[in-house]
């Protein structure tokens, strides 16, 4: 028959050595551990963030100065353009649209009630506009035409009653080229050193 093994209670268990008092931890003590440790775990946090912040910042100001670098070159790049439109095609077409902004300006003012208007024109554009103005409809006793040395092409006075008009197309380039060389001075800053 096999022996079976059972387990005597007689004899007193072996426990394990008791903590000596001078090791013991108490609640004031673990608090003040748990608090210094949770203390460097914030102030690592914080310097990690600290580092993070000054990459982060370095980077945006070196994407802000190759930023700033690109508008500046882009501009430099277009403005041989730009003053290309602004001296050459913009006057044309300032040129052409001239008769046609001018005759839409008399069809209003009649329209509106002014008596009979008095057209003051550059000396070449008498007999084109006078030939617009009979198409258009316009009798010579709602629209006098006549030729003033004096003004450019582009530029018209219309009078009636005792008012005027001035139509200067030629004004509005003058102010358009000012503007773009504004732009232009105010992209051309000076480059941001490393």
């Amino acid at each position: 028959m096999t022996r079976l093994s059972l387990e005597d209670f007689g004899r007193p268990k072996v426990l394990p050595p008791a903590v000596p008092p001078e090791l013991s931890v108490g609640n004031d003590d673990f608090d003040t551990a748990y608090n210094a440790g949770w203390d460097d775990a914030m102030a690592q946090v914080d310097e990690e963030q600290g580092r993070i912040g000054e990459k982060l910042a370095d980077r945006l100001m070196v994407l802000e100065r190759d930023q700033q670098s690109a508008v500046v070159s882009a501009i430099a790049a277009l403005e041989p353009m730009l003053h290309e439109v602004f001296d050459k095609l913009l006057p044309r077409a300032a040129e052409r649209a001239f008769i046609g902004v001018l005759l839409e300006e008399l069809q209003t003012l009649l329209s509106d009630g002014a008596g009979k208007l008095m057209l003051q024109v550059a000396p070449e554009e008498t007999a084109p506009l006078a030939r617009l103005v009979e198409r258009a409809g316009l009798t010579p006793d709602q629209v006098t035409i006549r030729a003033e040395p004096a003004l450019a092409i582009s530029q018209a006075l219309v009078r009636w009653d005792d008012q005027e008009r001035r139509i200067d197309l030629e004004a509005v380039l003058a102010v358009m080229d000012e503007a773009l060389e504004t732009f232009l001075a105010s992209v051309k800053v000076e480059p941001v050193d490393d």
